[in-house]
């Protein structure tokens, strides 16, 4: 009864109410190796739906746009296949660490902002190609669906697509802050999806859903030891969709 009532508080937080800047110029920074390491994964998997699901969307006459890229992992990949990439993060730290790893390994062809994608920027209206935003929606609620949402169909060109990442049936973690009492989620999810509720927040609010799963076999079987491997795929035939999921989708604005 706890948990469920946690878990309906959670939800009713909404993304606004936390400075994610703030957040994220101490995450991304001081615990970046940790941070690295988790996302690799969910960040190659994305990847890898792009190249088999979205290939003609994949070349030098495109452009690229992720939003929240930590790291800059699918940055990194994005460069080899497009003209041109862009970043958008919340956290001015992250922009300028970020910037200075790329320019230091000679990338070229990548252009980071600061921005925050709860507040229209004007200087992407229309303007890419591919909008990426993976281990992101988790950490909006409903009521910020249509301003967030509202805002990456405006940042896209026509015929552009939409695509992403998010943990599947995402189970809240709460803690307690041993100063304050208060309790909170700790890594800032304030919503849990799964295939049909994600489907219906991006019809809801404009989209039309090209892809939509929450297992990649291709990665699975493509990436690290055989070993590791088979033990995906085992995991995911005796224990269903809990073990080494995420829900990737790839959608596309509806014309209106």
């Amino acid at each position: 009864m706890i948990i469920d009532e946690l878990n309906k508080k959670q939800q009713d937080i909404s993304n606004s109410d936390v400075d994610w800047a703030k957040h994220y110029d101490l995450f991304e920074i001081e615990m970046r190796n940790m941070y690295r390491t988790v996302a690799k994964p969910q960040n190659d998997s994305h990847f890898q739906t792009m190249l088999n699901n979205a290939k003609d969307h994949l070349n030098k006459d495109k452009n690229f746009c992720e939003i929240g890229f930590g790291c800059g992992i699918t940055l990194r990949y994005a460069a080899k296949y497009f003209g041109k990439v862009y970043g958008l993060d919340i956290s001015p730290r992250n922009v300028d660490y970020t910037a200075d790893e790329l320019r230091d390994e000679g990338v070229k062809n990548v252009e980071l902002y600061c921005s925050d994608i709860m507040k229209t920027d004007e200087r992407f209206l229309k303007k890419f190609d591919v909008l990426s935003f993976i281990h992101g929606l988790e950490h909006f609620a409903e009521k910020d669906y249509k301003t967030m949402l509202g805002n990456i169909k405006s940042y896209l060109k026509p015929g552009g697509i939409f695509t992403g990442a998010l943990p599947y049936k995402n189970e809240f973690n709460y803690r307690m802050c041993h100063k304050c009492g208060n309790v909170f989620e700790m890594d800032g999810h304030v919503s849990s999806h799964d295939e049909s509720s994600l489907r219906k927040v991006l019809e809801t609010n404009g989209f039309e859903v090209l892809y939509l799963n929450n297992f990649n076999v291709n990665y699975a079987l493509s990436e690290g030891s055989m070993l590791q491997k088979i033990h995906r795929i085992l995991m995911y035939k005796l224990f269903g969709r809990r073990f080494f999921t995420q829900l990737e989708y790839i959608a596309r604005p509806i014309s209106e």
